[in-house]
């Protein structure tokens, strides 16, 4: 042992999974003592609050650990341990579920802070934590230094704006945050317009969440339209969206579309400008709540601005509109299928919105019509998919694009428990819908993947989707 470096042994420990069987090596010599305490043995350790064990030994002896996950208030000693540890995080995970404990919260972001090795903090806020203690957290969230990810999460949004929400006029920050995200309302609204002035230079994706209460909020478009090299985006509506358009590093969008009393069509004019002038995006997701039920509704024909310059080069194009209760066509499937020809750059297809069959946007869907698309995933919440499987569209979708792939998102694979056996389920055939054969376990949780995934081509041929054993996708060959 003693002719091993001091490299070696610690190439040993790092392999060690408990931090008790670290903690124990300190008491074995002078030299493990200080070889336990180096800080690449702990930099991926995690203390996490809903751990069976105190993880205060931890706390107190460790240089460094990667996070630490904590719930407000905590049971035991954990919370004091936080407070007052030398241990530095790399990265805080902090739910706030008390009135009275976003003092705590603060003080632990603080005593991180100065530790220095912070850069990733996520807060969730409970609705039970008061407006004025809120944006007390906001504040000091404001002011640390050498975040590179910032994550709010405040379920409060009922709360009304306080004297007390106003970010400090003298903090000064140097720019650091590349990811920021905050549910975007009332009571956070100074708060992200400092985050997004203050680190402009450095910020690439942002959330704002969704929440119809940004209909009226007027700073914060030209504010990420100044983000210099802005991403990634995902919010609702904002007054002056188009401002966006002359982002050139924007590729990323997620619109969240809220229908309330007070949406009107000048209201989502800025969105529909957006996506219509912004020929650098790349992918775009249209999100309704509650769903579109009328191709009249106010925000349905956004898919239309995309195609309508005709330039488009969006590749991923994701449509959510969940429960609109329509019986046939769906209202945007129509909108959508008008604007295929004009989006010839889209290589995927997501359309989530619970149809009972995806057969008539697939039967629109030809080489002349979408000459890139390479990928389709729609839902078939009737029936079963191993019956539709076996039926005339897929063939009919399948010879006309060889090179397509279709992802099924169904209520029912199979047939089976009190279910009839559909005439498909009785021939035998495709066992992997079952979890039969050589079907490949996931092996982060050992579970059979449940969303199959159809081609027709060649397995052999050159394809941009994986096809292999290690895929995690549950891919079924239906040869032509």
């Amino acid at each position: 042992m003693e002719k091993l470096s001091d490299d070696v042994l610690l190439m040993v420990l790092e392999e060690l999974e408990e931090a008790e069987d670290i903690l124990t090596f300190r008491v074995v010599c002078k030299r493990f003592a200080a070889l336990a305490l180096h800080p690449a043995v702990w930099r991926n350790f995690d203390v996490n609050y809903d751990k069976p064990y105190c993880s205060c030994p931890l706390l107190r002896m460790a240089p460094c650990i990667d996070t630490i996950s904590i719930r407000l208030p905590a049971e035991g000693c954990l919370q004091r341990a936080c407070t007052a540890t030398r241990c530095a995080a790399a990265r805080l995970c902090i739910g706030v579920d008390g009135a009275s404990h976003a003092g705590h919260a603060a003080a632990i972001i603080s005593r991180q802070e100065t530790l220095g090795r912070l850069i990733d903090v996520e807060i969730e806020i409970s609705s039970a934590v008061a407006a004025g203690d809120a944006c007390m957290l906001l504040n000091m969230l404001a002011s640390t230094s050498r975040l590179k990810s910032l994550c709010v999460m405040d379920r409060g949004e009922d709360r009304l704006p306080t004297a007390h929400n106003r970010i400090l006029a003298n903090t000064v920050v140097a720019p650091s945050l590349r990811e920021f995200g905050c549910t975007l309302y009332a009571l956070t609204e100074p708060f992200v317009q400092f985050i997004l002035s203050e680190h402009a230079a450095t910020i690439e994706e942002v959330n704002l969440g969704g929440s119809p209460s940004t209909l009226s909020m007027t700073s914060i478009a030209p504010l990420l339209a100044g983000v210099t090299n802005l991403r990634e985006l995902t919010g609702s509506y904002l007054p002056g969206m188009e401002a966006l358009a002359a982002c050139k590093s924007l590729s990323v969008l997620h619109l969240i579309m809220f229908h309330t009393e007070s949406l009107s069509g000048p209201a989502v004019a800025g969105s529909a400008q957006l996506l219509q002038r912004a020929e650098q995006l790349r992918e775009v997701t249209l999100e309704y709540e509650p769903a579109v039920r009328s191709v009249a509704d106010v925000g349905a024909d956004l898919v239309l601005a995309l195609a309508a310059s005709g330039r488009s080069r969006v590749e991923r194009l994701h449509i959510i509109n969940y429960g609109c209760g329509c019986v046939g066509n769906p209202p945007l499937l129509q909108l959508l299928v008008s604007a295929l020809p004009s989006l010839s750059a889209l290589r995927c297809l997501v359309l989530e919105n619970g149809a009972k069959k995806p057969d008539a946007l697939l039967m629109a869907i030809r080489p002349d019509v979408a000459p890139s698309l390479q990928r389709v995933e729609v839902c078939l919440s009737e029936g079963c998919a191993h019956f539709w499987l076996h039926g005339d569209t897929v063939k009919t979708v399948m010879a006309a694009n060889p090179s397509l792939h279709i992802k099924l998102d169904a209520s029912r694979l199979v047939c089976g428990g009190n279910t009839a056996r559909c005439g498909a389920c009785q021939l035998g055939c495709h066992g992997e819908l079952r979890g039969d054969g050589t079907l490949r376990r996931d092996l982060t949780s050992g579970s059979f993947p449940c969303v199959p995934c159809i081609f027709s081509h060649d397995p052999m041929d050159e394809c941009s989707e994986d096809h292999s054993e290690n895929s995690s996708e549950l891919w079924i060959h239906l040869p032509l």
